[in-house]
């Protein structure tokens, strides 16, 4: 069974940005394939900023749903706005209603919460999940500082975004936020019925028993509430609101498509300027970098901190990318002003280079190697703008392969890419798990081999009427031999234009 932490959501959006549709189930390795200004980063931009608010670790806010000194009872008339009174006695009813769904599943069966446990937890997050906060957060990422700027062109309504928790949520949507010209909502639909694994039940039911043996030490008469108090700190501090957050509360990192130019100019780069460019909705001036690039920036600042002997994550992984396609080392040391210097070490060489000195490819997988090094570990998200950027067909094809070894070590990773190069060799990879492990000797990549539900490929596809994209699953075709793209309608078009320019030649 997939922890929480790893299970897969499935996200929504209508009218959003350049997309007239999408649903998109982002597994570990998530590919956004289709011609330029169809959304693909736009969809990227989203996801990061979902994770961004839901993480507790990296919000600037204070968190809403993991912290236990929040005096829930005082910031919400728990009494007279929730459904059910939450007496002791009602707290003991429904733990033992839990205590009769652990009893009634197995290990691999999810169950419905209780209605009284849906229903506090649903009034809870109405009320704990401003959208204004989220508005701010999407904005920020975006660069803009107003919401109908998110809204598709042509649309009259509202831009609408939807998060399941898992491929097969057969009750809807979990979340809902509705994007209006000023408004932006949230919220959890009163027909979603909250489904939770059992592991997670018996989590919860231990706590609670927990609690009601601290009643001799709490006496009613001192504190009248005490049992509330504690229930609700247990759902918001315990696993019940981390499972259906789980998905999105991983922390999450972006590498723009211009970071090769972005890491170059680091040095100008001032941390006032970073605080002050990235400003959205509550700002009266247009941001002045979008939050996706200075998020980037103070990442990359970060890592002036962290020297050759600094935290080091992934280390096999990040050695094998760069003696396998780098063919020398990716440095960087903290500066007498604070800034990191990067430089370049090539195999065999006494000296380092400027990283502004080497190749393009060496410059474009430079922030690839310092993230995985430094920064992600597993179980969190790596989205990548462009991977093939500066690189040769051949070093496409390697470097997918560093990233399927990347998705199987556990990090989860969401690409957009224009090359049918990377389609190729991820449908080769694919194919290959199909193979036990001794019959893939002497085929290439036969040691990054992902499973079909590992890898999630999705064409956005441009429509006149309306106007904007659809998003759609490209399955993997084994009669036609890879993921059929758009992208191989050029190669025959351009084949095609050699035919009939070469009969004209031989007519003439």
């Amino acid at each position: 069974m997939a922890t929480s932490e790893n299970r897969n959501l499935t996200l929504s959006v209508k009218d959003f940005g350049p997309i007239y549709s999408a649903e998109v189930e982002l597994r570990p390795l998530t590919v956004f394939v289709g011609p330029s200004n169809t959304g693909k980063s736009y969809l990227a931009i989203l996801i990061y900023a979902l994770h961004k608010f839901f993480n507790s670790r990296s919000r600037k806010r204070p968190p809403y749903f993991y912290s236990s000194n929040t005096n829930l009872l005082d910031a919400f008339a728990l009494s007279e706005d929730l459904p059910i009174g939450i007496s002791e006695e009602n707290i003991r009813r429904l733990v033992g209603e839990a205590n009769e769904i652990v009893s009634q599943v197995n290990d691999k069966t999810s169950a419905i919460l209780p209605s009284e446990i849906a229903s506090l937890i649903r009034a809870l997050f109405s009320h704990l999940l401003p959208g204004d906060d989220l508005a701010y957060e999407i904005m920020r990422c975006f660069g803009i500082d107003e919401t109908r700027r998110l809204i598709r062109h042509g649309s009259k309504e509202s831009a609408k975004i939807a998060i399941s928790p898992e491929a097969g949520y057969n009750h809807g949507s979990l979340y809902k936020f509705n994007i209006q010209k000023k408004i932006f909502t949230a919220s959890i639909p009163d027909t979603a019925p909250l489904q939770i694994e059992k592991d997670v039940i018996e989590k919860y039911v231990q706590f609670i028993t927990k609690i009601q043996q601290f009643e001799p030490d709490y006496p009613s008469s001192d504190d009248p509430i005490f049992f509330q108090k504690r229930w609700i700190d247990s759902l918001f501090s315990g696993d019940i609101i981390s499972y259906f957050f789980a998905p999105v509360s991983q922390p999450a990192y972006y590498l723009p498509a211009d970071r090769t130019g972005i890491m170059h100019a680091n040095k100008v780069v001032v941390g006032s300027l970073i605080q002050r460019a990235s400003r959205a909705g509550l700002q009266p001036e247009q941001a002045l970098l979008s939050g996706v690039i200075t998020d980037f920036l103070e990442q990359l600042i970060g890592l002036g901190d962290l020297s050759s002997r600094g935290k080091r994550l992934n280390e096999n992984l990040t050695q094998r990318l760069e003696k396998e396609i780098l063919s020398g080392s990716i440095r960087n040391e903290k500066s007498e002003t604070g800034y990191p210097v990067f430089s370049y070490h090539p195999t065999g060489w006494k000296e380092d280079m400027p990283l502004m000195n080497t190749s393009s490819m060496v410059s474009e997988l430079a922030p690839v190697v310092l993230y995985l090094r430094h920064v992600v570990s597993p179980g969190e998200v790596l989205i990548i703008e462009e991977p093939e950027s500066h690189l040769h067909p051949g070093m496409q094809v390697e470097f997918i392969r560093h990233l399927a070894a990347a998705v199987r070590s556990g990090i989860r990773i969401i690409i957009t890419t224009h090359s049918e190069w990377v389609l190729e060799e991820l449908a080769n990879l694919v194919r290959l798990s199909e193979l036990s492990e001794s019959d893939r000797k002497g085929i290439g990549g036969a040691d990054y081999a992902l499973s079909p539900d590992q890898v999630g490929t999705w064409l956005f596809e441009p429509k006149k009427r309306p106007k904007g994209s659809i998003v759609k699953e490209i399955p993997l075709d084994v009669d036609y031999g890879g993921f059929r793209s758009d992208y191989d309608d050029v190669a025959i078009g351009t084949h095609n234009d050699w035919a009939t320019i070469s009969n004209r030649i031989e007519e003439s």
